[in-house]
């Protein structure tokens, strides 16, 4: 499997990971999924989420020294020792900290996973949609869902998501769990939270060191070996590629055993999906895109952005239509926005109206086409269901 996790990361390192859920950014349309970093935000509402640990929100630590990424930089030890008083705070042993940290290892490969290719391939929406929307991945998904349907069911009446949207996360994300990662995460995770490479277009190693210290929390609560446990370069765990901060805040146990595991657990990841769309704005019985005709060129009307900004009317006037046998009034309220879906090989664009879903589960991974794929794999698997 680390072989072709390898090839899958190497495949997708020109995207950079997904970001916290709090951070106001564009999105990154052809943003790599399966070892995307699921963002954190709020406190679960679930009663199966794990027992909540509040934390305080920590001080800056000092800047992370960077260097080459072929060679372990020389990391100012005033940085691991600021972090453990940090978690010593938290409630951590600070010895303890300081003995895994020690443990951790500079990792070459995740330093260079994080930077953007040197050479961008053109962005093209249908050749990035037939990697996910394609005959194994639903024939699979298929048997995914009909091996979990009892799971699936319980997650519809309890969170309001549809079984073929969590069916559809995980295939993308993990194909079902053939590609959960192999990297440590302590060493991805220090890596990125001391070691980011300067040559990054920004420097996030205060976002990785703040899901350092959750992992941290993660393994004190659980009894998890931070040693052991393994996932993406991002630090993402499981097969619904969760960072240790959404474990803590929106996971949510599936199987009923009293614990969360992500990694081996099917029916974890199911309830633990739907959890965080919920958590992000999902709202039932809703879908993803409308049945609208755009007018001739809609471009004018797409921001960009992560969050609705149109409405009905708003359409309406610049000449966007219901489709035939559609009912406008059921949307009439909500928020709407224009995604555009670029094919750079061709030049051409397909233009959509997304409804609030769509950007539920942009707060999965912060890229336009990556939600639209997800929907398009959903309905295909509910299609066949049907």
């Amino acid at each position: 499997m680390s072989v072709l996790l390898r090839a899958c990361a190497l495949a997708a390192a020109a995207a950079l990971l997904s970001g916290c859920a709090g951070e106001a950014r564009k999105p990154t349309p052809d943003a790599a999924p399966a070892m995307s970093g699921v963002p954190p935000g709020a406190v679960p509402a679930t009663p199966q989420a794990p027992p909540a640990m509040p934390a305080p929100v920590p001080a800056p630590l000092p800047p992370a020294a960077a260097g080459p990424v072929n060679e372990a930089p020389a990391v100012a030890p005033d940085a691991r020792q600021a972090f453990a008083d940090l978690m010593a705070r938290r409630g951590l042993d600070r010895g303890r900290v300081l003995s895994v940290l020690g443990e951790a290892r500079f990792s070459p490969t995740v330093a260079r996973l994080v930077l953007p290719p040197s050479s961008p391939s053109v962005r093209s929406w249908p050749r990035y949609r037939a990697r996910f929307v394609e005959t194994r991945r639903i024939r699979e998904g298929m048997d995914f869902w009909e091996d979990h349907a009892g799971t699936l069911a319980q997650a519809e009446r309890q969170y309001g998501v549809p079984a073929s949207v969590i069916v559809a996360i995980i295939g993308v994300e993990t194909f079902y769990g053939r590609i959960t990662g192999n990297f440590r995460i302590l060493d991805a995770l220090s890596t990125l939270a001391f070691d980011y490479p300067a040559q990054a277009r920004s420097d996030r190693s205060d976002f990785f060191r703040e899901e350092l210290a959750q992992f941290l929390l993660l393994c004190d609560e659980t009894g998890m070996d931070p040693l052991a446990v393994r996932g993406s370069y991002a630090g993402a765990i499981g097969l619904p590629q969760f960072m240790p901060g959404s474990i803590r805040r929106f996971a949510a146990d599936g199987d009923g055993d009293g614990r969360i595991d992500l990694l081996n657990s099917p029916d974890d990841a199911i309830m633990s999906v739907a959890s965080f769309l919920l958590r992000h704005g999902w709202q039932a019985g809703q879908p993803v895109f409308l049945p609208v005709r755009l007018p001739p060129d809609p471009a004018a009307l797409v921001d960009g952005g992560l969050r609705p900004t149109l409405d009905w009317p708003r359409l309406a006037a610049a000449g966007a239509r219901p489709a035939r046998g559609a009912d406008e009034a059921a949307w009439r309220d909500w928020p709407l926005a224009v995604i555009d879906l670029l094919d750079g090989a061709t030049g051409r664009t397909e233009y959509r109206v997304a409804a609030p879903n769509f950007f539920a589960i942009t707060e999965y991974n912060r890229s336009y086409f990556y939600a639209a794929s997800v929907a398009d794999l959903a309905d295909e698997l509910q299609r066949r269901r049907e």
